[in-house]
């Protein structure tokens, strides 16, 4: 079977047989595959939230929808804690280690992701008032 010869970050030489870099490879392709399919699930759940949503005779009479109200709004809650933890904390964390290594570049990309993550969080505010639940 033919070898390939791989040298790594740290000077180590690994040896793979062409299987298992046929394999890697086909793992690699699968993954692509597998987020194309998670982005296009991804918007066609929020396309049918919004289509939904926008029924005007989603609750019949006499039926009290203020339980789903909460929860919503839990669950809004919820997403903004998420977005500022997995954006804020490690734009800060950039912006104090660009600032104390004087590297004008690392607190630039810090301040800037700590733009988008804040974009990011006010837009949970609009689609929850476009949403309207």
């Amino acid at each position: 079977m033919a070898q390939k010869i791989i040298t790594t970050e740290n000077g180590e030489v690994i040896t793979k047989t062409s299987k298992q870099v046929k394999t890697e490879r086909r793992i690699r392709k699968f993954q692509k595959y597998v987020s194309v399919a998670t982005f296009a699930a991804v918007i066609l759940v929020i396309s049918s939230m919004c289509v939904f949503a926008a029924d005007d005779n989603a609750a019949p009479d006499g039926v009290k929808t203020s339980t789903m109200s909460s929860l919503a709004n839990i669950i809004w809650w919820l997403v903004r804690i998420a977005i500022a933890a997995i954006g804020g904390i490690p734009a800060v964390i950039k912006i104090v280690q660009g600032q104390s290594d004087e590297n004008p570049r690392d607190r630039n990309a810090g301040i800037a992701t700590l733009l988008i993550t804040a974009a990011c969080f006010g837009a949970t505010f609009a689609i929850d008032s476009v949403i309207g639940i």
